[in-house]
């Protein structure tokens, strides 16, 4: 009889030290996946402003200034929205023939849709112990230009550098060229508007 009650309470227990020994991997199995999910970082998504310098073909170079939105599908592609303005003055055809057009038609207005691919990442270091996350990337699309009383379609490509100042502040410096059909002096022809800008933006 005492062997068959021992037989039960040896059973009970190993059963119930299973149970605890169980309970205690699942518990610390779910505080290791909440870490982690904590530790990864899911700020896909930043705004910015941005200004420089604009060259429009056959007037001249201008400031501008516009912002953007991107998002980051992956490490290596991303997408952006901007919006850009520059006030043109005049050119040396209208300085020595007078004015082709004024008023708003004078705001350089541009958006366009980019999809982007980073070509380079790495870091950059300011000192030793002081290192940057950084990437040169690539970007093209299309978009919309409005001047001179033109709206005209657009192909945008460019480069550009990117420094992550800090987790959530972005240093940007951007190259890109603006090409689409005017007729505003003379003969249609395609012209090549080019910009160079730095900005800054929020990484959410």
């Amino acid at each position: 009889m005492e062997y068959w009650f021992q037989r039960i309470f040896l059973k009970t227990k190993n059963t119930a030290l299973a149970v605890f020994l169980g309970q205690a991997v699942l518990a610390a199995a779910s505080a290791t996946a909440q870490s982690s999910a904590e530790d990864i970082d899911t700020e896909y998504f930043d705004v910015g402003v941005f200004a420089g310098v604009i060259n429009i073909e056959d007037f001249s170079s201008d400031l501008v200034y516009g912002i953007n939105a991107t998002f980051n599908t992956d490490e290596n592609f991303f997408m952006q929205l901007n919006y850009l303005e520059a006030d043109a003055s005049l050119s040396s055809f209208e300085e020595s023939q007078g004015k082709i057009f004024s008023g708003g038609d004078r705001t350089f207005r541009h958006f366009d849709f980019l999809v982007g691919y980073n070509l380079f990442q790495g870091e950059l270091f300011f000192s030793e112990a002081n290192a940057r996350l950084s990437s040169l990337y690539l970007v093209a699309g299309i978009g919309d230009t409005d001047f001179g009383g033109e709206g005209s379609f657009t192909y945008t490509i460019g480069i550009g550098y990117q420094i992550a100042l800090t987790r959530d502040i972005i240093l940007r410096f951007d190259y890109r060229d603006y090409i689409y059909n005017t007729n505003l002096i003379g003969d249609d022809k395609y012209t090549h508007n080019t910009q160079l800008s730095g900005g800054l933006s929020y990484l959410f």
